[in-house]
């Protein structure tokens, strides 16, 4: 809940002095003799009203001090009630407006909290609120503290857990304490206890939990009255984690000594710890009782539902149980801290008519009213008065209220606590004989099962292990838990009897079989079967296939062989055109020259091989080396630029995707392609779909069974790994149960399951013929199915990513290796020959052409009389 409801639901003040309504009615008499008479103005009756409402209303303004960097948690709450009181005209504070001011204080230093109380004494702030939600660990750590000797002004609200040693940390005139003394939850839990009219205890706490402050007061108040108590330390590894090996020695201890009362004094945090293991150690159920001291235990920590049918007999301390909700201690008595002095504001000014807010410390003392933390009030010392608790205790999933406890009248139990409700007629108290088999991923061995030297059904996990355990603790029955090496479901004997776990459970020499067996209709024989628990199925498992290599033209795939050739012939076009263009229109460069307004050379610019050229270069993106000078070029040109704009874009979207694309070689998805495929594949002979193949009548069933019938000795194989094996080395498909699918996720990765789940058939437990545990178990495992559970670890066990997905996704990576590259540079060095070829003709034909223009250059000084040495010039 938020503080906006905290505040909502926090109770309004019973009394108000009769002078708090005489402004009203006073101003409702005037108004009354102003309608009668019309002797006084509407503006002088409003003015009376104002004048009324400004006498009778205060606003205060309250220093807010975090420590411990307690700013950032509860921050929000105190703003939030800020608003909430100067909004409201509800809770009586309509006279009453707040206003904060915050600041912060290193506990490290000394006299931290004095310095910023003083700093707001020198701002006229008399009104403190102090938040020091600190834990500390070290036991000669000195806690923030705060004593007031000579302001006489102050009201300073301490929001603080109490010192460990019970000295009064923070004290002196207007200092109060909104957290209870040690002294008051020692009393409450010894005279809960004496209700309850035990004589003896196993006393378990932790030295970080809260309530280990009243530890010391509690064994002295139990050694009073002669009782027993055996005080046992939590073992810790740190603040918040539990040593479970050395746990499970202490709760041993425990039921070995035969006692069934314990009071636990630890935090919510290690409060479910505890319970699960003594959930294990066959402790929570209706013989024992449990005390649970912490205050923010039935504040939403303790999973109930867990428990709901183990019988358990909780008790709990809730500060103000009716409000519902599960707000954290601390933050409630920071709430109503806020209140206090809301409270006491509104006392003030019924008396004085708010005339000045540093008289709030007067009226502390005297407040009382219906917080968020129960009853708030305090003694003449500051601490608080006429505490109050409820006492919960578990009904099913839920809390209920049994009764009360106050400081001034300590203990009354106002219902009685029945237990019949809670432990299942059938399996309460029993303990059931299971045996089961290392089949992943329902039963396997933990990892770090030999690291942390765990015993037992401890050491391992999975689907079933989860789903036996959450049975056990919802049914109240323990169980012991034998694995079989080498086990079989189980066959029919000759002489009518049944072997393997089939058998175990026929003889009747155990309760359960924690296995997921398939419910075949012969198998009812002997055993009956609890509700499915999954739907098991074939797969068609094989090698993972590789990638096929590219083609080397691999770059030319985005377009056909068609839009190639189309886009060849639009570029020849565009070429012819241009040079048409050229010769033909007045203002384009051949037209230009032959006027003689451009160099004769630049005539051929757009003769057929450079607008051939132009019309590649736009294509390849390396632009034109001349442009047009007539407007039905510029046109031309600007319609092929924009169509090479749209087929580049075309072509570069989908060069990526057919670059990066896998080619895979062949592979099938169902029994009608394996049928007519080429793979050979077979199944390990004792699974039941063998016979149903063999036995089919229909396609493709009937032609897979046909090719199991005949090389029965080669595909139908008594060992899975070898079926898995050969589904490895050779082109073999393995028609394979689900059971392998976690197989191929471990530890096969170059093997994977295609096509979707077929022969389908449900899975379930098996128990002795006529068991009744059967309809308890059938009851559960639908509400399981209900509530979501079932689905849970279906996910946790069967969707959970394994060894192999990590190494299939880094090898299945979308790099372009060298081979999809493979045809460009092939291209590439076709361009470098071809570059070559064409600059030797170009030698060649510039070496033949001056050869020719010197022979031409001789005749012509032979025929013009030229002498012997300038025809020698021109043949060197």
């Amino acid at each position: 809940m938020t503080p906006a409801a905290a505040y909502t639901n926090a109770r309004p003040r019973q009394e108000r002095s009769n002078h708090f309504l005489l402004p009203a009615s006073l101003c409702l008499n005037g108004a009354t003799m102003i309608a009668s008479t019309m002797r006084v103005s509407v503006v002088v009756l409003i003015l009376t009203i104002a004048y009324f409402h400004t006498a009778l209303s205060v606003q205060v303004t309250v220093g807010v001090v975090y420590t411990a960097g307690n700013r950032e948690a509860y921050s929000g709450t105190v703003r939030q009630i800020l608003r909430l009181v100067n909004a409201s005209d509800d809770y009586g504070t309509r006279n009453v407006t707040l206003d904060i001011v915050e600041k912060d204080a290193n506990c490290s230093s000394e006299n931290a909290i004095y310095n910023v109380i003083n700093s707001f004494r020198q701002q006229d702030i008399c009104n403190i609120v102090v938040i020091n939600n600190e834990r500390k660990s070290d036991e000669g750590s000195t806690p923030c503290s705060f004593h007031n000797e000579n302001d006489t002004s102050l009201l300073a609200l301490f929001v603080s857990r109490p010192s460990r040693s019970g000295v009064l940390l923070n004290s002196g005139p207007g200092v109060m304490n909104l957290y209870p003394e040690p002294i008051d939850l020692s009393k409450m839990v010894i005279d809960t206890v004496q209700k309850y009219r035990w004589t003896s205890a196993f006393v378990l706490y932790d030295k970080f939990a809260d309530s280990y402050r009243t530890l010391e007061q509690f064994l002295n108040w139990a050694a009073d009255r002669d009782w027993l108590l055996r005080v046992k330390e939590i073992p810790l590894l740190s603040r918040s984690e539990v040593d479970r090996r050395e746990l499970r020695s202490l709760l041993l201890q425990i039921r070995m000594s035969r006692e069934v009362h314990v009071i636990l004094m630890t935090n919510s945090d290690i409060i479910v710890t505890v319970l699960e293991k003594a959930v294990h150690m066959q402790m929570l159920n209706y013989q024992y009782q449990w005390v649970i001291t912490s205050l923010n235990g039935p504040l939403g920590t303790v999973p109930l539902e867990d428990y709901e049918f183990s019988g358990a007999r909780m008790t709990f301390f809730h500060p103000n149980f009716e409000l519902g909700d599960d707000t954290r201690l601390f933050e409630r008595f920071v709430i109503d801290a806020m209140l206090t002095v809301v409270n006491t504001a509104a006392d003030m000014v019924e008396d004085t008519g708010g005339e000045d807010q540093c008289l709030l410390h007067t009226y502390a003392t005297k407040v009382e009213f219906e917080g968020y933390s129960g009853t708030v009030a305090f003694d003449k010392d500051g601490i608080r008065d006429n505490l109050q608790m409820d006492l919960l205790e578990n009904k099913g999933r839920e809390l209920r209220k049994v009764g009360t406890w106050s400081s001034v009248h300590g203990t009354n139990l106002t219902s009685t606590f029945n237990t019949s409700f809670l432990t299942n007629p059938v399996l309460g108290g029993k303990k059931l004989k299971i045996i089961t088999k290392e089949r992943h991923p329902y039963v396997q061995l933990k990892k770090n099962a030999d690291a942390f030297e765990l015993e037992g059904e401890e050491r391992y996990e999975g689907y079933l292990m989860d789903l036996i355990r959450k049975m056990a603790l919802h049914l109240n029955f323990t169980y012991s838990l034998d694995i079989l090496e080498d086990a079989h479901v189980g066959e029919k004997q000759p002489d009518g009897s049944w072997d393997g776990m089939i058998g175990e459970l026929f003889n009747y020499r155990v309760d359960v079989v924690l296995d997921a067996v398939s419910t075949r209709s012969f198998r009812l024989e002997a055993v009956d079967f609890t509700e499915p628990i999954e739907m098991s199925g074939y797969y068609l498992i094989m090698k993972r296939p590789s990638k096929a290599i590219p083609g080397i033209f691999q770059f030319l795939a985005p377009f056909s062989t068609s839009v190639w050739i189309v886009i060849g012939c639009a570029c020849l076009l565009v070429a012819i055109l241009s040079t048409v263009i050229s010769y033909l229109d007045p203002y384009e460069w051949h037209q230009l020259a032959k006027r003689g307004e451009v160099k004769p050379e630049e005539g051929g610019n757009w003769d057929f091989l450079n607008s051939m050229w132009s019309a590649w270069g736009a294509f390849v993106g390396g632009g034109a080396e001349f442009l047009p000078c007539s407007y039905a070029g510029r046109v031309l040109s600007s319609t092929w630029w924009f169509v090479i704009l749209v087929v580049i874009s075309s072509y570069t979207a989908n060069l990526a995707a057919f670059l990066t694309q896998t080619r895979l070689e062949e592979t099938v998805s169902s029994l009608d392609q394996l049928a007519n495929s080429k793979f050979n594949y077979g199944a390990l002979a004792r699974n039941t779909i063998v016979q149903f193949l063999v036995t089919a009548t229909d396609e493709p069933y009937k032609s897979v069974g046909n090719h199991l019938k005949m090389n029965r000795e080669e595909v139908l194989l008594d060992s899975r790994d070898e079926l898995l094996d050969k589904a490895e080395r050779e082109k073999f498909v393995f028609i394979a149960d689900a059971e392998n699918a976690f197989t191929i996720k471990e530890e096969r990765c170059v093997l994977m399951t295609v096509g979707e789940k077929f022969f389908l058939s449900p899975l379930a437990l098996m128990l002795p013929r006529g068991s009744p545990y059967v309809k308890e178990f059938n009851r559960l495992i639908l509400e399981f199915r209900e509530n979501g559970f079932m689905d849970i670890l279906h996910n946790r066990w069967f969707r959970a990513s394994g060894k192999c997905d990590s190494v299939i996704s880094k090898s299945d990576q979308s790099v372009l290796d060298l081979e999809s590259f493979a045809g460009l540079f092939y291209f590439m060095l076709m361009g470098i020959a071809l570059t070559m070829l064409v600059m030797a003709a170009e030698k060649v034909w510039f070496m033949r052409q001056e050869k020719d223009k010197k022979k031409s250059d001789l005749e012509l000084a032979d025929r013009n009389g030229a002498k012997d040495g300038e025809l020698e010039a021109l043949r060197a």
